[in-house]
């Protein structure tokens, strides 16, 4: 959905919500969310780099 409105920004956010019938505090904290990843997210990216640097350093086995 952020998507759409970072590609058409001329639609203006609040029509695109209410069409959608999203609330704009839920698009303003996914945008939020975009700009600043929760702890969970940090973590995840992290440890899906190191899961990445020891299949490729297994040689594709683990």
């Amino acid at each position: 959905m952020t998507a759409l409105l970072d590609e058409h920004p001329r639609l203006g956010v609040e029509c695109v919500l209410r069409e959608l019938h999203i609330a704009s505090s839920t698009y303003y904290r996914w945008r939020r969310a975009e700009r600043e990843p929760c702890e969970r997210r940090r973590r995840d990216v992290k440890m899906t780099e190191r899961i990445k640097e020891i299949h490729t350093e297994s040689g594709g086995v683990y």
